[in-house]
């Protein structure tokens, strides 16, 4: 179903395209927020590029460039991680994930991208008016978990969820990053797999992502050098207009 969305965006003229320049644009600067912050790379990343690209190709790009800073973590921290953790959120997400990757045959683009619009408006709310960590018990806990995986098999963007259950389970940063290091392999290996199989690797696909991987390092780094210099609260209460603006993009 979702290869007939938005077909007409696979007629872009070249890799210099207005619509492809404007696509590294929207990485490059997603990636210098998660640079600066750590975090919302993929929920800032994936608006712009559903509206410039279509949902099939975004969702194949944000997932690569997703597999490509995950397994830099992962090699990072590799020593530290959690194995027992890992594999109770591999299993959960796994699950969750196969959920999503279902659930996009049987409701339509439009349905979908309200959800997941609602979905970024609510993150941006929760974290520019409520700080404190919010408090589940362990069941509702691993609930968070598959349906982080089910939004990661959606929309590529699993990320704040889980970040629920990590930040009440992990104390040690570095095991915590080693662990999602790991767990976003397995989780955006396993998607780029169904992705594969499912004959979305397209040439223009491929374009498509080979356009925004200098974005993401190149983001990154800047973000990195960045974080020194910049006020990070005030710079989030930016982020999180910006998440608020970009969601309601696809509303439209």
């Amino acid at each position: 179903m979702f290869n007939k969305i938005h077909k007409g965006k696979e007629e872009n003229m070249g890799i210099l395209s207005t619509g492809n320049l404007l696509f590294f644009i929207a990485i490059l600067i997603a990636n210098i927020i998660q640079g600066l912050t750590g975090f919302a790379g993929s929920l800032l990343a994936m608006p712009p590029a559903i509206n410039l690209q279509g949902l099939i190709t975004a969702k194949v790009a944000v997932n690569t460039f997703g597999l490509l800073s995950s397994t830099i973590l992962f090699v990072q921290n590799m020593k530290k991680v959690d194995k027992k953790e890992a594999l109770k959120i591999i299993v959960l997400m796994g699950a969750g994930l196969v959920t999503g990757i279902w659930l996009t045959d049987i409701f339509t683009s439009d349905i979908l991208l309200k959800i997941y619009a609602a979905f970024i408006i609510l993150v941006a709310l929760k974290e520019m008016f409520y700080k404190g960590k919010l408090d589940f018990n362990d069941i509702a806990l691993l609930v968070i978990v598959f349906v982080a995986g089910i939004f990661q098999g959606l929309f590529v963007s699993g990320g704040p969820l889980l970040i629920l259950y990590v930040s009440k389970k992990f104390q040690n940063s570095d095991e915590m990053r080693g662990t999602l290091g790991l767990i976003w392999i397995m989780m955006n290996g396993s998607l780029m797999v169904s992705q594969i199989m499912q004959g979305q690797f397209t040439p223009h696909n491929i374009m498509i992502t080979l356009v925004g991987i200098p974005a993401v390092f190149i983001g990154v780094a800047i973000g990195s050098r960045l974080v020194k210099k910049l006020d990070r609260e005030k710079f989030l209460k930016v982020v999180y207009v910006l998440l608020i603006v970009s969601a309601l993009t696809l509303l439209k």
